[in-house]
């Protein structure tokens, strides 16, 4: 009886700060969330990967500034379809800079700044972005949207692996062999 006591009075007062849930991201020293990805490959070294990754993000409505050879910085966005609320529409969009670097090994890439961008329904059941600066997923909510914010984080997190896998998918296709099509 005395160790169940002790044992709830240890679990009321337990520093919960470490426990805190970031909804799978990976923080950095400065306490933005990361998402990261290094992959060890052998490539043929007249491959240029830069390429691979702009014909990656060609579609898609990006800014790209080239640093060097080796690296190259990203800044886009890509839609968050699942959100923490009721209905099933998209929920807005998800903000990242991307930095891709060559390495003697391989690649590597990572997500940082990431910042979720609300939709809503206007007054005609159109769904726009909201009018509000972009919310910084690091961005901690009051006590009444905690619940949901950590459910958006974790439909954020789960976005953005899926958008590394499917850019993973993509470079590893890089030397894999071309079929040609005889008629």
């Amino acid at each position: 009886m005395v160790n169940f006591v002790m044992l709830l009075f240890a679990g009321i007062f337990a520093d919960t700060k470490e426990q805190e849930h970031t909804g799978g991201f990976v923080t950095d020293p400065n306490g933005k969330y990361v998402v990261f990805q290094e992959e060890k490959k052998e490539f043929e070294s007249d491959i240029d990967l830069q390429d691979y990754v702009l014909d990656f993000f060609d579609e898609k409505e990006v800014e790209i500034e080239k640093e060097n050879t080796q690296r190259v910085k990203i800044s886009g966005k890509t839609m968050l379809k699942r959100h923490a609320g009721i209905g099933n529409y998209i929920a807005g969009d998800l903000n990242y800079n991307m930095t891709f670097e060559k390495t003697q090994d391989g690649y590597r890439y990572w997500f940082t700044d990431l910042s979720y961008q609300p939709y809503v329904k206007d007054r005609y059941g159109k769904i726009v972005p909201a009018n509000a600066k972009p919310i910084p997923l690091e961005k901690e909510m009051s006590k009444i949207n905690k619940g949901v914010w950590k459910k958006q984080r974790e439909f954020a997190f789960q976005t953005m692996n899926e958008f590394a896998g499917k850019l993973n998918d993509y470079l590893g296709r890089v030397d894999a062999p071309k079929v040609i099509a005889i008629n």
